[in-house]
């Protein structure tokens, strides 16, 4: 068990950057009119091991889940304060104070499919190189929690 250990972590060790990178390159980047943060869901992309044997590429925004309302979307919904008596935002450059808003929603945006195909190959071969032959990758979802085909 070594060996496959092994293996698989001198994978992970170069898949891991390349994904991570190229979800950040992929990630929409708001303008800095409307978004005091503008970047950081791009520079929440990380990689991880679980469980000793599943790499794992994703968002850690701290903001919460960020990359999933985005590659998703979102419908309709109501915005009222938590931690205060007004909501703060902006708006075409403009401060906004409002004590409810009643959110549109957002369209999918999917960039972490783009990601994958554009490193699938490289990812793939990079596979093929280090890990022992008849190894294969079993499973590849770019959709948490959702089968694909669906």
């Amino acid at each position: 068990m070594a060996v496959w250990d092994d293996l698989w972590t001198e994978f992970e060790s170069q898949a891991g950057p390349i994904l991570s990178d190229e979800l950040s390159a992929q990630a929409p980047v708001s303008d800095d009119e409307n978004d005091p943060a503008p970047g950081t869901l791009a520079d929440s992309m990380v990689w991880e091991d679980r469980d000793g044997d599943t790499l794992t590429v994703g968002s850690k925004d701290p903001r919460g889940p960020i990359g999933a309302y985005v590659t998703r979307g979102t419908s309709w919904h109501p915005i009222d304060p938590v931690n205060g008596e007004f909501l703060h935002f902006f708006v075409g450059g403009d401060e906004v104070f409002a004590r409810h808003v009643d959110h549109p929603g957002t369209v999918a945006n999917p960039f972490h499919i783009a990601a994958w195909e554009n490193q699938r190959d490289q990812v793939h071969q990079l596979f093929h190189d280090i890990m022992p032959h008849g190894m294969a990758m079993s499973y590849l979802n770019p959709w948490r929690n959702k089968t694909l085909g669906e």
